[in-house]
Protein backbone atom coordinates (compact mmCIF):
# COMPACT_ATOMS: atom_id res chain seq x y z
CA UNK A 1 0.00 0.00 0.00
CA UNK A 2 1.60 3.73 -0.86
CA UNK A 3 2.34 6.13 1.57
CA UNK A 4 1.73 9.84 1.18
CA UNK A 5 3.96 11.98 0.18
CA UNK A 6 2.77 15.63 1.78
CA UNK A 7 5.67 18.34 0.55
CA UNK A 8 5.04 21.83 1.80
CA UNK A 9 6.83 25.65 2.37
CA UNK A 10 7.73 26.78 5.55
CA UNK A 11 4.68 28.06 7.96
CA UNK A 12 4.81 28.93 11.79
CA UNK A 13 5.53 27.11 14.85
CA UNK A 14 2.27 27.07 16.04
CA UNK A 15 0.64 25.44 12.78
CA UNK A 16 3.10 22.84 12.53
CA UNK A 17 3.05 21.33 15.67
CA UNK A 18 -0.72 21.24 15.64
CA UNK A 19 -0.51 19.72 12.20
CA UNK A 20 2.14 17.08 13.38
CA UNK A 21 -0.05 16.58 16.18
CA UNK A 22 -3.66 15.98 14.14
CA UNK A 23 -1.72 13.79 11.91
CA UNK A 24 -1.13 11.73 15.04
CA UNK A 25 -4.40 11.98 16.38
CA UNK A 26 -6.40 11.04 12.38
CA UNK A 27 -3.73 8.22 12.14
CA UNK A 28 -4.19 6.28 15.10
CA UNK A 29 -8.31 6.32 14.41
CA UNK A 30 -7.04 5.37 11.04
CA UNK A 31 -8.41 8.38 8.88
CA UNK A 32 -5.12 8.97 7.15
CA UNK A 33 -2.89 6.33 5.93
CA UNK A 34 0.95 6.49 6.92
CA UNK A 35 1.99 9.34 5.78
CA UNK A 36 5.84 11.14 4.87
CA UNK A 37 5.69 14.95 5.65
CA UNK A 38 8.73 17.46 4.68
CA UNK A 39 8.39 20.85 5.77
CA UNK A 40 9.97 23.89 7.45
CA UNK A 41 9.72 26.85 10.04
CA UNK A 42 8.94 30.35 9.39
CA UNK A 43 10.42 32.45 11.08
CA UNK A 44 13.16 30.68 12.81
CA UNK A 45 11.88 28.85 16.13
CA UNK A 46 13.50 27.14 18.64
CA UNK A 47 11.48 24.15 20.24
CA UNK A 48 11.34 22.56 23.11
CA UNK A 49 10.38 18.81 24.28
CA UNK A 50 7.70 18.25 26.19
CA UNK A 51 9.07 17.50 29.70
CA UNK A 52 12.20 19.32 29.78
CA UNK A 53 11.61 23.02 31.39
CA UNK A 54 12.44 26.09 29.77
CA UNK A 55 15.32 27.80 32.13
CA UNK A 56 17.47 24.54 32.12
CA UNK A 57 17.31 24.78 28.42
CA UNK A 58 16.37 28.10 26.86
CA UNK A 59 18.55 30.85 26.85
CA UNK A 60 15.80 33.50 27.40
CA UNK A 61 17.80 36.66 26.80
CA UNK A 62 18.89 35.67 24.08
CA UNK A 63 15.81 34.58 22.60
CA UNK A 64 14.16 37.77 22.80
CA UNK A 65 17.27 39.53 21.94
CA UNK A 66 16.74 37.91 18.98
CA UNK A 67 13.21 37.84 18.39
CA UNK A 68 13.28 34.19 17.85
CA UNK A 69 9.94 32.02 18.99
CA UNK A 70 9.58 29.50 21.33
CA UNK A 71 7.10 26.44 20.67
CA UNK A 72 6.43 23.78 23.58
CA UNK A 73 6.54 20.20 21.44
CA UNK A 74 3.92 17.55 22.26
CA UNK A 75 7.10 15.09 21.92
CA UNK A 76 9.77 14.77 23.66
CA UNK A 77 13.71 15.20 22.85
CA UNK A 78 15.83 18.43 23.87
CA UNK A 79 15.87 22.04 22.62
CA UNK A 80 16.21 22.47 19.27
CA UNK A 81 17.11 25.22 16.69
CA UNK A 82 14.98 25.38 13.65
CA UNK A 83 16.75 27.94 11.12
CA UNK A 84 14.06 29.07 8.35
CA UNK A 85 17.15 29.15 5.40
CA UNK A 86 19.34 26.15 6.48
CA UNK A 87 16.85 23.34 7.56
CA UNK A 88 14.46 21.05 6.22
CA UNK A 89 12.20 19.26 8.99
CA UNK A 90 9.98 16.51 8.54
CA UNK A 91 7.31 13.80 9.79
CA UNK A 92 6.61 10.13 9.66
CA UNK A 93 3.51 9.04 10.74
CA UNK A 94 3.20 4.76 11.19
CA UNK A 95 1.59 2.22 12.72
CA UNK A 96 3.60 0.70 15.34
CA UNK A 97 4.26 0.19 18.80
CA UNK A 98 7.58 1.17 19.79
CA UNK A 99 9.01 4.71 19.14
CA UNK A 100 12.96 3.93 19.50
CA UNK A 101 11.97 1.47 16.33
CA UNK A 102 10.26 3.64 14.22
CA UNK A 103 13.48 6.21 15.25
CA UNK A 104 16.09 3.48 13.39
CA UNK A 105 13.07 2.74 10.57
CA UNK A 106 13.45 6.68 10.17
CA UNK A 107 17.59 6.76 10.63
CA UNK A 108 18.05 4.43 7.73
CA UNK A 109 15.57 7.03 5.14
CA UNK A 110 17.81 9.89 6.39
CA UNK A 111 21.42 8.29 6.14
CA UNK A 112 20.15 7.54 3.43
CA UNK A 113 19.80 10.98 2.30
CA UNK A 114 22.94 12.15 3.34
CA UNK A 115 24.88 9.54 1.51
CA UNK A 116 23.83 11.29 -1.62
CA UNK A 117 26.16 13.80 -0.93
CA UNK A 118 28.50 12.04 -0.28
CA UNK A 119 28.85 11.89 3.57
CA UNK A 120 28.91 8.83 5.91
CA UNK A 121 26.14 9.40 8.85
CA UNK A 122 25.21 7.03 11.09
CA UNK A 123 23.07 6.40 13.52
CA UNK A 124 23.42 7.46 17.01
CA UNK A 125 20.62 6.05 19.34
CA UNK A 126 18.47 7.01 21.02
CA UNK A 127 17.91 9.52 18.67
CA UNK A 128 20.32 11.06 17.04
CA UNK A 129 22.57 10.85 13.62
CA UNK A 130 25.83 12.18 13.52
CA UNK A 131 28.72 12.69 11.04
CA UNK A 132 32.11 12.18 11.72
CA UNK A 133 30.99 12.58 15.50
CA UNK A 134 28.76 15.67 14.79
CA UNK A 135 24.65 15.68 15.14
CA UNK A 136 23.44 16.72 12.16
CA UNK A 137 19.99 15.40 12.82
CA UNK A 138 17.68 14.90 16.05
CA UNK A 139 14.42 13.51 15.89
CA UNK A 140 11.52 13.09 18.69
CA UNK A 141 8.47 10.87 18.67
CA UNK A 142 5.12 10.25 20.19
CA UNK A 143 2.81 7.11 20.62
CA UNK A 144 -0.92 7.63 20.56
CA UNK A 145 -2.72 3.98 20.21
CA UNK A 146 -0.91 2.14 17.70
CA UNK A 147 0.42 4.90 15.80
CA UNK A 148 3.84 6.58 16.44
CA UNK A 149 5.10 9.82 14.86
CA UNK A 150 8.12 10.96 14.44
CA UNK A 151 9.94 14.40 13.16
CA UNK A 152 13.19 15.66 13.22
CA UNK A 153 15.59 17.96 11.14
CA UNK A 154 18.16 17.79 8.96
CA UNK A 155 20.72 20.82 9.38
CA UNK A 156 21.95 21.61 6.10
CA UNK A 157 22.71 25.44 6.74
CA UNK A 158 21.94 26.02 9.80
CA UNK A 159 23.71 29.58 11.41
CA UNK A 160 25.67 27.77 14.07
CA UNK A 161 25.49 31.32 15.29
CA UNK A 162 22.13 31.25 16.18
CA UNK A 163 22.46 28.39 18.65
CA UNK A 164 23.54 30.94 21.76
CA UNK A 165 19.55 30.32 22.17
CA UNK A 166 19.98 27.20 23.32
CA UNK A 167 21.89 26.21 26.76
CA UNK A 168 22.03 23.09 28.32
CA UNK A 169 22.41 21.85 31.76
CA UNK A 170 25.48 21.85 33.42
CA UNK A 171 25.68 17.91 34.48
CA UNK A 172 24.23 17.24 30.59
CA UNK A 173 26.83 19.52 29.33
CA UNK A 174 29.94 18.22 30.45
CA UNK A 175 28.64 15.11 29.32
CA UNK A 176 28.00 16.23 26.06
CA UNK A 177 29.43 19.69 25.32
CA UNK A 178 27.53 23.02 23.91
CA UNK A 179 25.09 22.66 21.58
CA UNK A 180 27.18 25.10 19.25
CA UNK A 181 30.19 22.20 19.89
CA UNK A 182 28.02 18.95 19.15
CA UNK A 183 26.08 20.10 15.88
CA UNK A 184 27.18 20.33 11.77
CA UNK A 185 25.90 20.92 8.77
CA UNK A 186 25.91 19.39 5.33
CA UNK A 187 27.50 22.51 4.00
CA UNK A 188 30.05 22.41 7.12
CA UNK A 189 31.09 19.43 5.84
CA UNK A 190 31.00 19.88 2.15
CA UNK A 191 32.94 23.18 2.40
CA UNK A 192 30.13 24.51 -0.25
CA UNK A 193 26.32 25.88 0.16
CA UNK A 194 24.20 23.72 -0.09
CA UNK A 195 20.56 24.59 -0.92
CA UNK A 196 17.46 23.68 0.42
CA UNK A 197 16.06 22.41 -3.06
CA UNK A 198 18.98 19.68 -3.09
CA UNK A 199 18.17 17.90 0.27
CA UNK A 200 14.21 18.34 -0.82
CA UNK A 201 15.44 16.13 -3.48
CA UNK A 202 17.28 13.54 -1.03
CA UNK A 203 15.18 13.48 1.64
CA UNK A 204 12.40 12.37 -0.95
CA UNK A 205 14.48 9.86 -2.15
CA UNK A 206 15.64 7.97 1.12
CA UNK A 207 12.19 8.37 2.51
CA UNK A 208 11.20 6.27 -0.76
CA UNK A 209 13.86 3.68 0.35
CA UNK A 210 11.39 2.62 3.66
CA UNK A 211 7.77 3.52 2.71
CA UNK A 212 6.62 3.62 -1.22
CA UNK A 213 5.70 6.93 -1.53
CA UNK A 214 2.94 8.82 -3.23
CA UNK A 215 2.39 12.90 -4.07
CA UNK A 216 -0.76 13.47 -1.99
CA UNK A 217 -2.18 16.43 0.37
CA UNK A 218 -3.74 17.11 3.70
CA UNK A 219 -7.36 16.57 3.37
CA UNK A 220 -10.39 18.88 4.42
CA UNK A 221 -10.45 17.00 8.32
CA UNK A 222 -6.57 17.35 8.75
CA UNK A 223 -6.46 21.08 7.97
CA UNK A 224 -9.64 22.05 9.95
CA UNK A 225 -8.54 19.97 13.22
CA UNK A 226 -5.04 21.50 12.64
CA UNK A 227 -7.06 25.18 13.23
CA UNK A 228 -8.46 23.79 16.69
CA UNK A 229 -5.03 23.02 18.01
CA UNK A 230 -3.06 25.94 16.99
CA UNK A 231 -4.47 28.12 19.98
CA UNK A 232 -2.53 24.92 22.31
CA UNK A 233 0.83 25.96 20.85
CA UNK A 234 0.41 29.70 20.88
CA UNK A 235 -0.48 29.38 24.74
CA UNK A 236 2.29 30.47 27.26
CA UNK A 237 0.57 27.69 29.47
CA UNK A 238 1.50 25.11 27.28
CA UNK A 239 4.96 26.91 26.83
CA UNK A 240 5.90 27.74 30.25
CA UNK A 241 4.07 24.45 31.76
CA UNK A 242 7.31 23.48 33.28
Amino acid sequence: MKSRLVVEECNSGDRQMALDETMLILHSDNLVPDTVRIWCFKPTTVTIGRFLAVNDWINEEELKKQGIPLIRRFTGGGAVLHDENGELTWSIVVKGNNVEKTYELASRAIIHAIGLFGLKAEFKPVNDIIVEGKKITGMAGARKKDSILVHGTLMYNTDINKLTVLKTPKPKEAERGTPVARVTTLTRMLGYEVKREEVLKALIEGFNTILSLEDSKLIELELELTKQLKYKYSNPAWTYWR
